[in-house]
């Protein structure tokens, strides 16, 4: 998982990069090429099938995790790299509002407890109050972290259908794809030069090698260990902004990631908390 950790910030590294010259629906469209060509290349040599009987679940999730990255695209084209990478976090605080507000799950009090800190956490990241903030696309960060947990439901729900981890990546680099390439025609293609290949090669390679290490971590580790060990990310990419990078989060961002990692697995503990006797009862 820190591994995964260590691929996501890189991720996003060069997907900040490559954003000054190529626009949201370009990066998708060469991020999930990458992706796509190297499941199909290996699939094809393990003989492992493509062809799913779950296809209305892989498009409800692939249309949740496509509107997801653009959204934490757009933010990490205009926002520091630890700001957005933070806020992509703050999706096990929206799962949990989820399944208590929509799916009628009776939130716990470490669940509330997490959503009220997660969000103290957002605003002291944000700091809507001060001249200057990264508001708007901290909203967008924000926003993404929202609909990347109901893309989390879907893959949830493909792996209790029995759909293995890596046809629902597959699956929803496609729909990037299919996504990317419609993009093009509203808002131009820029012509990609050969200096261009190592940068656009790296944001596929990475995004496409940690969500490899994640599916790795949480098929093969305790699920509260694994996802503790995933707010590496949110500290990789504050080391990134502070020692590459000069953008170094003040103490109030710092406070503000800090209470976002620390309510994100808060949250973890309050799904894996025993129910009490009455719930159990009614749920019989």
């Amino acid at each position: 998982m820190v591994v995964s950790g260590l691929f996501f910030t890189a991720h996003g590294v060069f997907v900040k990069l490559a954003a000054g010259r190529f626009g949201l629906g370009e990066l998708m469209l060469y991020r999930s090429l990458f992706i796509v060509v190297a499941i199909v290349l290996f699939t094809r040599l393990a003989g492992w099938p493509l062809r799913t009987p779950h296809w209305r679940g892989h498009l409800t999730r692939s249309i949740a995790g496509v509107v997801s990255m653009l959204l934490f695209f757009a933010c990490l084209a205009h926002a520091p790299l630890a700001t957005a990478v933070t806020l992509n976090y703050t999706s096990p605080l929206f799962l949990a509002l989820i399944t208590g507000l929509l799916l009628r799950e009776r939130l716990s009090l470490p669940a509330v407890v997490a959503i009220a800190t997660g969000f103290a956490g957002v605003l002291a990241l944000l700091q809507p109050w001060t001249e200057g903030s990264p508001l708007g696309p901290g909203l967008l960060g924000l926003a993404g972290g929202a609909v990347a947990a109901v893309a989390y439901l879907g893959v949830r729900q493909l792996g209790a259908a029995g759909e293995p981890e890596w046809r629902t990546v597959f699956y929803f680099a496609l729909l990037g794809l299919v996504a990317g390439a419609a993009a093009l025609p509203f808002t131009g293609a820029t012509p990609v030069r050969v200096s261009d290949l190592p940068l656009l090669v790296a944001i596929g390679a990475f995004a496409l090698a940690s969500q490899l290490a994640m599916t790795c971590a949480y098929s093969r580790g305790a699920t509260l260990v694994v996802a503790t060990l995933s707010y590496c990310g949110v500290l990789f990419a504050g080391l990134y902004d502070l020692f590459a990078a000069g953008e170094a989060p003040t103490a109030a961002g710092w406070l503000g990631m800090t209470l976002i990692a620390s309510a994100g697995v808060l949250s973890v503990v309050a799904r894996r908390a025993p129910l009490p006797r009455a719930i159990h009862s009614e749920r019989r």
